[in-house]
């Protein structure tokens, strides 16, 4: 599901948990999870287009400000294989706590 980043700029406090995912080529897409739910949501501009950021910490800007204190970067790789893993498997992704937007003073 989808949240327009203007909703969520209004959920002070609501946020239990932000998620940067990290892909190739520098690119990273945030979704928030709401204290109320467990369900993650992909965050969207106001004509409805996820957002796309070239680092974690323009992707953190738009989140400063919104008092959320659990800041989380992902990372699944596709290319296990090329480790030496097997093709099938399918790892847990790469999960690293992140300095809060809050916290972050770049």
């Amino acid at each position: 599901m989808k949240i327009l980043l203007s909703d969520v700029k209004k959920q002070y406090g609501l946020i239990e948990k932000l998620l940067l995912r990290a892909f190739e080529s520098s690119m990273y897409l945030v979704q928030v999870q709401m204290k109320q739910g467990t369900e993650l949501l992909n965050v969207c501009d106001d004509k409805g287009d996820i957002l796309r950021f070239h680092s974690q910490l323009d992707a953190k800007l738009p989140f400063k400000g919104l008092g959320i204190q659990n800041t989380v970067l992902v990372h699944e790789s596709p290319y296990n294989e090329m480790i030496g893993m097997p093709s099938g498997e399918k790892p847990e992704p790469l999960q690293v706590k992140l300095a809060n937007p809050d916290d972050d003073y770049s």
